[in-house]
């Protein structure tokens, strides 16, 4: 919440092509610099591969307005303040199978997901996933019917109503059963079509979506907790890094402390060069490898898309194997600083000087159909 403006994080997910940034676009009066495909990448595919964030506001109602804090909802002395807002933040997500990751992070941070289906096809593979995902992720949903203007005009309010019942059906074993379900034609003509083609039902959708929606618990005093949504650089100005904070508060010109990943620790290490980079480790999960240093772990799981693996060691690693792996840090000063060099002293994490190898080994039977693998103790 900033001053008088009440932030709501809106998703809109749905299957690929379904016309979910076409919607974002219709909805939006202020795009980011990630909004609407702008990535060369995306415009090549012609499909979404990121994030896109995008906003509209509407005058905060009046339902909403007793759940603002009392420095708010009181009328200060001086000037009338201005009327409060209520910000909607589009979070466009990708529809491809392959970015589901992607998908899962954008549903990290809404509020209200808006379920984009092609009225002309129904629920598709990525539409039945983002309902799942939508089940975990948040509490609120709104089923947007896409695409209308492709039906025939005589025929169109009959299909659309066939739709809503389909989709209703659907909803009715979800904790969805009930949600509101609304018609519109996003981009009529589809994406070639003139922007002089007004879209149809956005100002009908608008009013459903601020009927629908409540103020988020948020917790400025907690502990500042970001979810990074994301993160690029700036020829000239550096890295930029962008989120959504979900606890605490931070002010302009404040410092952010970022930690280290510690990727290793008494009972847990990373391995590498072991598999390829395409290789489908959960696969191997549950398998046992030997250390060369003595010690049995079990592989838990990929860690990272590179190739990399993490290792679990039930019994810990012993006294020499921490040396190897977790060399100690050292401080190496600058020649020729004299008392300068004291006082800006470098610290550097040297190679181990030994390589631990580790060692897989498991029998695979060629009649097997399933082509599970075998070890032996």
């Amino acid at each position: 919440m900033a001053g008088r403006r009440v932030n709501v994080n809106v998703g809109v997910l749905g299957h690929i092509d379904s016309g979910k940034t076409a919607l974002a676009r219709a909805l939006s009066t202020t795009a980011s610099t990630a909004a609407f495909d702008k990535q060369p990448q995306s415009r090549e595919r012609g499909i979404t591969l990121d994030l896109g964030f995008s906003c509209f506001s509407v005058p905060l109602p009046a339902r909403l307005r007793s759940a603002l804090p009392a420095p708010h909802a009181a009328p200060e002395a001086g000037p009338e303040p201005s009327e409060p807002q209520l910000q909607f933040t589009l979070v466009d997500c990708p529809g491809h199978a392959s970015l589901i990751r992607t998908i899962i992070g954008g549903a990290q941070i809404i509020d209200l997901m808006m379920l984009v289906i092609d009225v002309t096809k129904g629920m598709q593979t990525q539409s039945a996933e983002c309902l799942v995902i939508g089940q975990i992720a948040c509490q609120k949903l709104v089923v947007v019917l896409n695409k209308i203007d492709l039906l025939a005009e005589g025929k169109r309010q009959a299909a659309i109503d066939k739709m809503t019942k389909k989709m209703q059906k659907t909803l009715e074993n979800t904790k969805f059963r009930g949600a509101p379900i609304i018609p519109v034609a996003a981009k009529p003509g589809g994406p070639e079509a003139p922007e002089t083609e007004a879209p149809q039902g956005i100002s009908e959708l608008i009013e459903l979506l601020t009927s629908q929606i409540s103020i988020p618990t948020r917790d400025p005093s907690g502990p500042f907790l970001m979810s990074v949504d994301h993160c690029f650089s700036i020829k000239g100005q550096g890295t930029v890094m962008t989120g959504t904070i979900l606890s605490g508060s931070i002010s302009l010109g404040d410092s952010v402390e970022i930690p280290a990943l510690k990727v290793i620790d008494d009972y847990n290490v990373i391995g590498r060069s072991l598999f390829k980079k395409e290789t489908n480790i959960q696969l191997f999960v549950g398998l046992k490898v030997y250390l060369s240093t003595g010690e049995l772990g079990i592989i838990d799981s990929a860690f990272g898309q590179s190739g990399k693996f993490k290792i679990h060691i039930s019994g810990g690693l012993s006294p020499e194997s921490k040396k190897i792996l977790m060399p100690t840090l050292k401080k190496r000063s600058r020649a020729g600083q004299g008392e300068a060099a004291k006082q800006k002293e470098e610290v550097e994490r040297p190679e181990p000087a030994l390589h631990v190898t580790l060692s897989l080994s498991f029998k695979r039977y060629v009649f097997d159909a399933h082509k599970r693998m075998f070890q032996y103790p």
